[in-house]
């Protein structure tokens, strides 16, 4: 059972095989709480690390927009040769010779596309940082749920072996009364059996503890061969962390970060018509051109360039066929699209925000009577032990009994994974993880 709830937090792909792997003993331990858990994957998470390069390089696409409305300067040489060519001007006989020019070039372009640019390089920024955000809740959420699975499944080991220690007890005592005649051999024999059953399980509860170790070291970025030590236990945890106070809080939609992330979507949609429509606009470009030239030869050539040229050129848009109203209506489409999106998208929290509530409440019962079920089937089961001791029962009703407690405990694993499950899902939808 562990190892489907286990599934969930690594693949088969992610941990090469089953076996467990050797933490060396040298290796300095990370001790960890819950809540530096979560700082520490923010820290070391590959996801953070990618978010944060995302920002950054947001934050150059911006200075590469401001650039463009500054000055660009760019420089030319040329090396001419006419290879003895005389040039007749006027009945005059002009010599060619070898030349080199230089040339330099400072521009400004002006117009109100690069303006909305920049405008736009600055929301792709602020857009990145909602991304972030979004990223540290779903790492928020996947540390908590991977460090709680490590309790729940050392939780698990821990029961199952005093069920297995205990039955053991009972088998040694009744083998013991098999070999001097109180009672059959069979009986022991299928206590001894159960007893291999409850082994395997317990070596199977030992690859899980060490599964879910390798799955929270995935998302806290460790090595893959760093030692944690858990530091709290499940008993604090739902002590101090009461999931029924979930249940308690009002979910703002406005402050769910897909929402602002569709809002800046729907603003950049905006900005977007703008920019279609400044093409309208005409394009203002400033110019000066430095032109210098050598010549390599006893005389100078034949130049008619100036050496310095100042030039405004204003281009004005007249007609594009319909070309450029076509991309503003498209740009407003889009905005009609994103802003749908949004509505679509809230309804969905709203109805997912009822549905993790639901599945919270039901996961808190749930839990509550699995609990209770435990402690009935411990005392039913130490009753027939009893009985059994007495001849009262058979070993087969023995068995069954302890094999309905082993099915209640499983289910009461089960129970506390899907509480800290809906706890964590509901706090990650209201942005309090």
């Amino acid at each position: 059972m562990l190892s489907a709830i286990l599934a969930v937090n690594i693949t088969s792909a992610q941990i090469a095989n089953d076996s467990v792997r050797t933490v060396s003993d040298t290796a300095s331990p990370i001790q960890l709480t819950l809540e530096s858990a979560k700082q520490y994957a923010l820290e070391h998470n590959r996801t953070m690390q990618t978010a944060d390069l995302n920002i950054k390089k947001a934050e150059k696409a911006r200075w590469e927009a401001i650039s463009n409305m500054l000055v660009n300067v760019s420089a030319t040489l040329q090396y001419q040769n006419m290879l003895g060519y005389e040039m007749n001007f006027g009945g005059q006989s002009i010599e060619m010779p070898p030349s080199g020019t230089l040339g330099i070039t400072a521009s400004v372009t002006i117009n109100g596309q690069i303006i909305v640019g920049v405008q736009l390089s600055k929301m792709a920024i602020e857009m990145q940082q909602l991304s972030q955000s979004n990223d540290e809740l779903s790492v928020k959420a996947n540390a908590t749920t991977a460090y709680l699975t490590v309790l729940i499944a050392e939780e698990s080991y821990k029961i199952l072996e005093e069920s297995r220690n205990n039955l053991e007890k009972t088998y040694r005592s009744i083998e013991q009364m098999a070999q001097v005649g109180m009672t059959e051999q069979t009986d022991a024999d299928q206590l001894k059996v159960q007893l291999m059953t409850m082994d395997n399980s317990l070596r199977s509860a030992k690859r899980n503890i060490e599964l879910a170790y390798n799955a929270l070291r995935l998302v806290l970025g460790t090595d893959v061969d760093a030692k944690i030590i858990i530091t709290e236990n499940l008993d604090y945890y739902f002590e101090t962390q009461d999931a029924s106070i979930a249940l308690d809080g009002t979910f703002d939609v406005n402050n769910n970060t897909n929402i602002k992330l569709l809002d800046k979507n729907i603003e950049l949609s905006q900005k977007q018509v703008t920019l279609k429509r400044w093409a309208y606009a005409p394009t203002l470009t400033f110019a000066y051109q430095y032109s210098g030239k050598t010549y390599f030869g006893k005389k100078e050539g034949f130049n008619m360039q100036p050496p310095h040229t100042l030039v405004a050129t204003l281009n004005i848009p007249i007609f594009s066929s319909g070309n450029r109203w076509a991309a503003v209506q498209q740009a407003k489409i889009d905005v009609d699209i994103a802003q749908t999106q949004r509505e679509q998208t809230v309804d969905q929290l709203l109805v997912q925000d009822a549905q993790l509530r639901y599945n919270l409440s039901n996961a808190l019962e749930t839990y509550q009577t699995n609990k209770e079920t435990v402690d009935l089937n411990q005392k039913i089961f130490k009753n027939y032990l009893q009985k059994y001791e007495q001849g009262m029962v058979s070993s087969t009703d023995l068995i069954s009994i302890n094999n309905t407690l082993l099915q209640a405990q499983g289910n009461y694993i089960q129970s506390l994974y899907d509480v800290i499950s809906a706890q964590t899902a509901l706090l990650q939808l209201y942005n309090t993880l």
